[in-house]
């Protein structure tokens, strides 16, 4: 079954999607985003809690984590 994650919690992922893109240039590329985006998710579920953890992780990513 699937859980809700908190308030706090997505906005720490939206975050992390928002400076990773920022940082690789994606911002203007949509399916770039979902991608990254599904990749932060994943990270988190997978027991990343730490933003800067989040960041070095999906940064060294290429989208398959």
């Amino acid at each position: 079954m699937i859980e809700a994650i908190s308030k706090d919690d997505a906005r720490l992922c939206a975050s992390v999607v928002k400076e990773v893109a920022s940082a690789k240039g994606l911002t203007h590329d949509p399916a770039a985003i979902g991608k990254l985006t599904n990749t932060v998710a994943r990270l988190f579920n997978k027991g990343l809690r730490e933003k800067d953890q989040l960041i070095a992780a999906a940064m060294g990513s290429d989208g398959t984590a």
